[in-house]
């Protein structure tokens, strides 16, 4: 049996040894800011006195007027508190955060009428035979959007982005004649892009990106998240996680391309 003199250094080595948990796969010791412990992938110490929660990979910041935590991407903190940020009036790209680190800071394209993101989406532009206004070596031809519902594509008649009333899948129109007039009449609506911040549905910041296999993919292998309101019916769908999309202004829809495909 030990002795006690052996015991008291070992509890005393164990007391001070410091503890480490599994946060999304990786180990992590507890921290402290002040007096609170905290763990710091999930929260952010301000001042050392003041812990703001990590939303989807996103810190959450203090507002010292009224003592909220609150996103960036959609709130300003001025004298009077939080205030909306203003809406986007700039081209803007998107990029996903999610609560995981193989869904951070992905690019969404737009591919085959969906937007998507992922290791298998893919960007699918088009420029060629246009009209002789639209020179094709000055587009850079990422996927790009406007706040009014429109993509930034210079095919005559636009295209244009909209949330699906079947599914609520995020998807864009054909373009020029192509376009569907019932789809157009869906641009934009029920979305609140907001300048430099989330790109929200219906005032929530959230969206859920589903897994699905490409066409002409092997079932599991090619895959790409497509992306869905968050409708009760989309949260509960299987192989998809929560995330957000954040807009970025870009300087000009010369950005874009001539035409998605």
């Amino acid at each position: 049996m030990a002795s006690l003199t052996t015991l008291v250094p070992l509890l005393l080595s164990l007391s001070l040894s410091p503890l480490l948990v599994t946060v999304n796969g990786q180990a992590q010791g507890l921290s402290y800011c002040g007096d609170a412990p905290y763990f710091p992938s999930e929260y952010t110490c301000y001042d050392g006195a003041k812990l703001c929660p990590i939303s989807y990979g996103i810190p959450t910041l203090p507002c010292a007027a009224d003592g909220a935590c609150y996103h960036a991407g959609m709130y300003e903190c001025g004298r009077n508190g939080l205030q909306l940020l203003p809406e986007a009036s700039a081209p803007f790209t998107l990029t996903v955060q999610g609560a995981l680190p193989r869904l951070q800071n992905q690019a969404v394209r737009a591919c085959g009428n969906y937007l998507a993101f992922g290791a298998g989406a893919r960007e699918c532009t088009f420029c060629v035979n246009a009209p002789p206004q639209y020179d094709c070596k000055t587009y850079a031809n990422h996927t790009v959007f406007l706040g009014n519902g429109e993509m930034a594509a210079d095919v005559p008649g636009s295209q244009y982005w909209f949330v699906s009333p079947t599914d609520g899948v995020l998807k864009f129109t054909e373009g020029g004649k192509a376009n569907n007039a019932s789809e157009i009449s869906l641009a934009g609506k029920g979305v609140t892009v907001y300048q430099n911040g989330f790109f929200t549905y219906d005032g929530s910041p959230f969206w859920v990106g589903c897994l699905r296999t490409l066409p002409g993919g092997t079932v599991g292998t090619t895959r790409s998240y497509r992306i869905y309101a968050p409708t009760p019916e989309n949260l509960a769908k299987t192989n998809c996680d929560q995330i957000k999309l954040v807009a970025s202004a870009v300087a000009s829809r010369k950005e874009g391309t001539y035409l998605y495909q």
